[in-house]
């Protein structure tokens, strides 16, 4: 009996320190704005309110096309001779009649999201030097993330975790990461979170690719419903064989870069879930490297 409960007490425990996260759904919200201006802004308001410093690291886009100049949003936690990144992208697109998406799903609820495992991790002792990086124009390219990845900071990076993509549903999926530190940091993470992690070895494109392309161990995670991970699975790697109907087109892809990335797709729960697992992730990723 006594056993029995010390187990009660010790969850108790640790149920109380789980992180809670308050205004979730606000703070998505704010980023819904006409232009990338108005998000950029919403982004440096939140970070203040969180205590949390920040640098602007202004990036020229060298795209015909695109606005000449991004700004990507770098949050540094601690020190240590190589970095451990954690990243969202902040930009979202327009539509052909020259309106801003209102960018909930596709990105905003992934930002409030690494800014939340931002403010955990501020008070972690680990053995890397933490960048949280929120990237500008990955709508027009990856450009942010291939403007960093380029710069005086790449060759310093261990691992990149990046978030694209987690607003709704409880079921995580990853791309597939290549490098075996990473892949066993990314299961010891998701058991940690207790709960089942699927891994796309064909993951759908985002910033994560502009560190592939050096050579960088990383990953991506995003968080959906699992009938609609099941079905993007087979969508992205199951070719041919998928069993899916003839012209079928995952459900996600009707909702990002559209009209319908609204707030009304938003379940502020998936957005802390995804924070908490970011927490880990980083977690494991440096205890691992």
């Amino acid at each position: 009996m006594r056993r029995f409960l010390s187990a009660v007490v010790a969850g108790v425990l640790a149920l109380s320190c789980t992180p809670a996260f308050a205004g979730t759904k606000e703070d998505v919200a704010s980023f819904v704005k006409p232009d990338q201006a108005g998000r950029l802004a919403a982004l440096e308001a939140l970070l203040k309110r969180e205590g949390l410093p920040y640098e602007i690291q202004t990036f020229e886009s060298g795209k015909k096309g695109a606005p000449a100049k991004g700004y990507n949003v770098v949050i540094t936690l601690g020190k240590g001779d190589k970095d451990i990144l954690l990243t969202a992208h902040y930009d979202a697109v327009f539509l052909r009649d020259g309106r801003m998406v209102e960018g909930v799903v596709d990105n905003a609820a992934s930002v409030v999201a690494v800014v939340q495992a931002a403010k955990v991790l501020k008070g972690e002792t680990l053995n890397h030097r933490i960048r949280i990086i929120l990237f500008d124009q990955e709508e027009l390219g990856l450009l942010g993330a291939h403007a960093y990845a380029a710069g005086p900071d790449g060759g310093r990076v261990a691992a990149v975790i990046n978030f694209d993509v987690n607003a709704f549903g409880d079921t995580p999926f990853f791309a597939t990461p290549k490098d075996p530190a990473l892949a066993s940091a990314v299961r010891k993470a998701c058991a940690k979170v207790d709960v089942d992690c699927v891994s796309f070895p064909k993951y759908p494109p985002s910033d994560h690719l502009a560190f592939r392309a050096k050579g960088i161990p990383e990953t991506s995670f995003s968080i959906m419903g699992a009938k609609d991970v099941h079905q993007l699975w087979l969508f992205a790697n199951a070719d041919k064989d998928s069993g899916l109907a003839e012209g079928f087109i995952p459900s996600v892809f009707k909702t990002i870069h559209s009209e319908g990335d609204t707030m009304a797709a938003l379940d502020p729960k998936t957005v802390e879930l995804a924070a908490r697992l970011a927490v880990e992730l980083v977690k494991a990723a440096d205890a691992a490297k």
